[in-house]
């Protein structure tokens, strides 16, 4: 059955700046019913983001994803139509039209998580909320920077008692910054945790609302909420709390 959307510039531009937050991580995109959910090639982290106040219920399927985007930004600026297909989608400009075949669903590297797998994978509850802070988006710029420019993949987060700071440093121990300090944390803890830089790294408008929940033992689901113009966008990452010592709060009494 075909489908057709139209969007107009805006809507447009911000449905390829919505893919373009995987053009560096995943080979493909498959959207199913308005919506993408799928894993990084490394299964690090989850992205979830509904698209359909832009595509309806429509499912897009796109491979060497990087390229055609490349291709597609051409028709920035324009109204573009997609015209969906059984076996092709089309993006039309005012003069210009790309047709891609949908890739075949057997040599597809990202597909579509269901419902029912996510929910296998974890679940979140709010009583096992460790923390819970909005990063600016100045701060998310810095922390973008700071990760070019200290080639890192991940960031430190170190609690000490109550609070949280999110620290960043070389791999030779040359360089360091301390980029945010004093986040309060839900319970008392001292140790420290990994975090991967990629969701302060990739393009999204105002703040970012990072929850940390320790869902199991030591290990924790690092969930990341932004937006693109009306369009959410979540990504889940696993992370393990490292404890430096014991901890109590009849320790901190004593003292």
């Amino acid at each position: 059955m075909e489908r057709e959307i139209k969007l107009e510039a805006k809507d447009f531009s911000n449905f390829l700046r919505c893919l373009s937050v995987l053009k560096d991580i995943c080979n493909d995109v498959d959207i199913r019913g308005g919506v993408l959910r799928q894993r990084s090639p490394d299964k690090a982290s989850i992205f979830e983001m509904d698209l359909s106040p832009l595509i309806s219920d429509c499912d897009i399927c796109i491979d060497d994803l990087k390229s055609k985007l490349t291709l597609l930004k051409s028709l920035s600026k324009q109204a573009v139509q997609i015209t969906i297909t059984d076996n092709e989608i089309y993006f039309s400009g005012q003069r210009s039209t790309f047709k891609f075949d949908k890739p075949n669903p057997s040599f597809r590297g990202n597909k579509f998580m269901p419902n029912e797998e996510f929910a296998n994978i974890f679940t979140l509850k709010e009583e096992d909320l460790v923390l819970e802070y909005v990063v600016k988006k100045d701060l998310c710029n810095l922390m973008k920077v700071t990760a070019d420019q200290f080639n890192i993949v991940s960031f430190q987060v170190s609690f000490e008692r109550d609070t949280a700071s999110i620290i960043a440093t070389t791999k030779d121990k040359k360089q360091h910054s301390e980029m945010e300090y004093g986040i309060p944390i839900k319970k008392p803890f001292k140790g420290f945790l990994n975090l991967v830089v990629t969701p302060f790294t990739i393009d999204h408008d105002r703040n970012i609302l990072f929850k940390m929940y320790n869902v199991q033992d030591n290990l924790c689901v690092d969930k990341f909420t932004m937006s693109i113009g009306k369009i959410v966008i979540d990504v889940y990452c696993r992370s393990q709390l490292i404890e430096k010592e014991e901890y109590s709060i009849e320790e901190e009494e004593g003292e």
